[in-house]
This record gives structure tokens, C-alpha cells and sequence, in this order.
């Protein structure tokens, strides 16, 4: 490991991606200090069982002195934001950067993009999550804090969900399903994250600032189909993709509708509304000699 990479790595939230990227960081034979902060409200478990050895700290997200200390007391240098998506949890990343900037010690922050490119989303005047990513990112820039953005497509364990195998026995699909999406395993995920920023100081200019496009597979919705053996349920023109709840359909609906118009490949660009496969898995080159997971790698069809 570089004398000049992370050192002492907070990774904000395991709940999700946060739990794979704490695994990978923890195989590395040379790894940095980890520390995993948890909202001081979460009624979860913060970590699995097998992992109650790292330290755990439970914090107010908003309160911004008690984060700085924490960052300066640890000696911080890289923070790893996986809040949730949602437009409410993504402010709480405002009091986490100006923390980060006080204390003085971080020199990487990553935000909580893993998922689609959101990058000119605010500049279109989109009303969305990826607008309210985009202007994250947009803040960070203006407080002078260096970022890395990590673009991942989709999670390879959403997919089922994504096309309601979750409650049915049928693929559906919005559209004529023939749209690339980006998809990616969040081992993957993990292993990618871990891998940078203990191979490049962290103030290169592979790193600084700099957007990092993933993924482990490009597929279409109709193509998973015939990989999971499922038969497949065209979705009628204003009808949602099946689900346990009218939220969780609107959810999946709307990310649905993203990869149908050609936005769920990694190789879209939101500035220019234009697809260009070279830009998807353009940061793949990075992980050298690594072997991504496919749909039927990970289903164990090949």
C-alpha cells in the first residue's frame, strides 16, 4: 500500500453497499484503520455478526462538531458516504462535508452516488435524486473538499427486484426491454472502492476530483430474462412494475423508465443526453487483472 493512500478510512452507514465495502477493505493483506459510523437513531444492527470487531460509532449525522472530532480523533483522511438515497438522508452529507473540512485531516470524500451517473442533472433542471446527488457533488467543489464520484449501474442483488421476481414468477418489463444497463456486483463494488484508494496516493489526479464509471456487465432487461430462464410480461403503457407495496412499484417503476429511455447504462451522459459505450465500465481499467462478475457468473450459469 502506497505510503501516500488511505490511512484511516470512516465509511458512513453499512446498511447496504456500505457493508460490502467494509469487506473488502477488511481482506486487504495491508489494510488502513477502519471506523464505521452509524446514525445515533438507527434501530438496526450496525454490522453482521462476523464483523463486530471493527469499531462502531453511533452519531448524530447533523451535528457537526461531534463529527469533526470523531474525524480529527481518528485521523480520517478518506470519508465513504453510503447514506440512502433518499432525498432527506442525502442532507445529512452537507453536515458530514463540512466536518470532513474542519477537521482538516480528510483528503478524499466520497459522496453516496452507486448507482446511475448523475453528473449535470442540477445544470438540465432535473427535480430528482440525481439532481440532488449532482448538487452535492457541486458543494463539495465549493467548500474546496476533493471527491471521487463512484458510478456502479445497478446492484447485480437489485435485479431481481427491479423486474418483480421478488412477487411473481415472471419477468416484467416497461418497454421493449432491448436498453443497456449498467450492471454491477456489489463484491465488485466493494473490491473496486477498497482497491483505489489503498493503490493511488490520494491526492493524484487519478483520483482527485474524479468520476470512476463501473461496471461488471452491460445487459438488457429482455437478455436477463432468458439468463434467469423466466418467461417475460410486457408492462401496458401507464401500468407499474409489480411489487409489495405502491411505494416500493413507483420505486421500481421510475428506475424501469431510466433504463427503457436509455439512461440506466453507465455509458450515458446527462450533460449531452448522448450514450457512448466506451464511457461505460471506462474506469474498469483501474482494477488491472480483475475478473467481473456477471449475471450468470453470480447465478452460476457459466
Amino acid at each position: 500500500m502506497s505510503t501516500a493512500s488511505a490511512k484511516s478510512v470512516a465509511i458512513i452507514g453499512v446498511g447496504g453497499i456500505g457493508t460490502y465495502i467494509l469487506r473488502a477493505f477488511l481482506n486487504l493483506p495491508n489494510r488502513p484503520k477502519i471506523i464505521v459510523f452509524t446514525r445515533s437513531d438507527s434501530k438496526g444492527k450496525a454490522v453482521p455478526d462476523d464483523l463486530a470487531s471493527v469499531p462502531v460509532v453511533s452519531v448524530d449525522y447533523t451535528d457537526v462538531a461531534a463529527l469533526t472530532t470523531l474525524f480529527k480523533d481518528h485521523a480520517v483522511d478518506v470519508v465513504i458516504s453510503t447514506v440512502a438515497g433518499l432525498p432527506t438522508a442525502q442532507k445529512a452529507q452537507y453536515s458530514l462535508a463540512d466536518a470532513a473540512k474542519a477537521a482538516g485531516s480528510v483528503k478524499l470524500f466520497a459522496p453516496s452516488e452507486w448507482g446511475l451517473p448523475t453528473e449535470g442533472a442540477k445544470e438540465r433542471g432535473e427535480s430528482n435524486v440525481f439532481a440532488v446527488k449532482d448538487e452535492f457533488a457541486d458543494y463539495l467543489k465549493s467548500i474546496g473538499l476533493p471527491y471521487a464520484r463512484f458510478y456502479t449501474g445497478l446492484f447485480a442483488g437489485y435485479l431481481p427486484w427491479l423486474l418483480a421476481l421478488d412477487v411473481t414468477s415472471s419477468v416484467h418489463i416497461i418497454g421493449k426491454g432491448d436498453k443497456p444497463l449498467s450492471l454491477t456486483s456489489e463484491t465488485d463494488i466493494g473490491g473496486f472502492v477498497a482497491h483505489v484508494l489503498t493503490n493511488y496516493p490520494l491526492s493524484s489526479p487519478e483520483l482527485v476530483n474524479q468520476s470512476f464509471r463501473i461496471q461488471g456487465q452491460s445487459i438488457t432487461l429482455s437478455e436477463a430474462a432468458q439468463i434467469y430462464g423466466k418467461s417475460i410480461v410486457y408492462i401496458a403503457e401507464g401500468e407499474q412494475v409489480p411489487a409489495g407495496s405502491e411505494v416500493e412499484s413507483g420505486y421500481k417503476t421510475a428506475m424501469q423508465t431510466e433504463v427503457e429511455e436509455g439512461r440506466g447504462s453507465g455509458g450515458w451522459d446527462r450533460r449531452t443526453s448522448t450514450y457512448s459505450p466506451e464511457l461505460a465500465g471506462s474506469a474498469n481499467k483501474l482494477w488491472q487483472g480483475h475478473v467481473w462478475q456477471t449475471l450468470e457468473s453470480i447465478i452460476g450459469k457459466n
